[in-house]
């Protein structure tokens, strides 16, 4: 009995031994087959784990380079919006002189100047600009124009990235003047002059209103309205 159980120990013992010498030689034959040894197969798995960090860093510092790139050109817009502000406001000041270089002086009685300088007293002019950064707004307010009045000049300008701002701007009886909204799709440049002629002063006489919505806006605006 008991050699019995010796020789059926045994028999397991070699059947054992005789399966993983077949594993070591299936592993043996594979290595073969691919013609690689395990330290070339190691290299190659650390060259491809580098290769993704590698390119996972190149993605991130382009990201970063996009993100750079748009926010200096956010910045030029912004100077850009300021500089045509300056020229508009320079254009007035050049007006002022015009103007103060003809006046008429008279001679009273007395012998006392008497002073009248044209368009001294009707000349107004309302400069709006902002810059958002993805935020929501509204503005309202009113723009008054005189009855000497003879002349209107609108200015808009604007760009976003992404979001809308809208500008509205309503005639004294409320009917709508302009309206215009300024989305990525383009960058909105608007100019316009109107001369008061006799007999329509009651269309551009009184208080005209005008409105700025931003709605999850990232960009800039300028509004301007000059009379004289």
């Amino acid at each position: 009995m008991k050699t019995t159980k010796r020789i059926t120990g045994l028999i397991i013992a070699l059947v054992i031994i005789s399966l993983g010498g077949h594993r070591a030689l299936a592993q043996q034959t594979g290595e073969q087959a691919t013609g690689k040894d395990p330290k070339e197969v190691q290299a190659e798995a650390e060259y491809e784990a580098q290769k993704r960090a590698m390119e996972l860093q190149e993605r991130k510092l382009m990201l970063q380079q996009q993100q750079l790139e748009q926010e200096m050109k956010m910045r030029k817009e912004e100077i850009e919006i300021a500089r045509q502000a300056a020229e508009a406001e320079a254009q007035v000041r050049e007006r002022e002189r015009d103007w103060d270089r003809q006046r008429v002086f008279v001679t009273g009685q007395e012998g006392s100047p008497f002073v009248f300088s044209y368009g001294s007293a009707n000349q107004t002019q309302l400069t709006l600009r902002n810059t958002f950064r993805g935020g929501s707004d509204e503005s309202k307010g009113e723009f008054e124009v005189s009855k000497e009045t003879r002349r209107i000049r609108c200015m808009i300008n604007g760009r976003v990235q992404s979001g809308a701002i809208e500008i509205k701007i309503n005639y004294p009886d409320g009917k709508v003047f302009k309206e215009l909204t300024i989305n990525s799709s383009a960058e909105i440049s608007f100019t316009q002059s109107m001369n008061i002629k006799e007999g329509q002063e009651s269309k551009y006489v009184g208080s005209w209103k005008y409105q700025v919505v931003a709605d999850k806006a990232e960009g800039n605006y300028l509004l301007q309205i000059s009379t004289n």
